[in-house]
């Protein structure tokens, strides 16, 4: 007989290796595109807990994604059993004022987005000052941008000038610190994207 037709345990898929780690994991976390698995899904559906809430529905049947309505009554009682702890969606912005950066005298701030990725949608897209940059990759596809330089013979072109623009301007940014000027360092963004001193 064929391996997929097969009753042997060791060819049945084992769903729990898709969980995060901690206690009451499921499969349906904050994220309800994913939240990942092991310690780093736990991390990040703890995240999607407490400050980072995704209002994120599924509205579209498929086979493989059914019609999913976000509330966030379904989401405190997630986070509840989970973590003990409670979705604060609006906190970041009141008390940092993400609605308003320029207003609140933000400055240094470089947000980047690979529109490949559907999460761009959500992302700042256009400058909002001198110091409050965006750079968009048009090739860029989910953490492309942020997720460190890798072969540089696969990238696509906005790819790699996007590194050169943000280690220009981190360069820069760095080089103006008063403390930097003061202990006569230099700061340099070395080609792993790490800032050095």
């Amino acid at each position: 007989s064929s391996s997929s037709s097969s009753s042997s345990s060791s060819s049945c898929w084992d769903m729990s290796a898709q969980l995060p780690t901690g206690p009451n994991a499921t499969i349906s976390g904050g994220d309800w595109s994913g939240v990942g698995t092991g310690t780093s899904g736990e991390s990040w559906d703890f995240q999607t807990c407490t400050l980072l809430v995704e209002r994120i529905g599924l509205s579209n049947a498929s086979m493989f994604r059914p019609v999913r309505h976000w509330t966030l009554d379904w989401m405190t009682q997630h986070c509840q059993a989970r973590f003990g702890v409670t979705p604060q969606p609006t906190q970041l912005v009141q008390q940092w004022k993400f609605d308003d950066l320029p207003a609140e005298g933000a400055s240094r701030i470089l947000f980047t987005n690979g529109l490949q990725d559907g999460w761009s949608v959500s992302g700042i897209q256009h400058n909002l000052s001198d110091t409050l940059v965006a750079l968009n990759f048009p090739n860029g596809a989910h953490h492309s941008d942020l997720a460190g330089v890798y072969d540089l013979d696969r990238e696509t072109p906005d790819i790699l000038q996007g590194y050169e623009q943000i280690q220009a301007l981190l360069s820069t940014w760095l080089e103006a610190l008063p403390s930097y000027q003061l202990h006569g360092k230099k700061a340099v963004v070395n080609e792993e994207m790490n800032v050095m001193g």
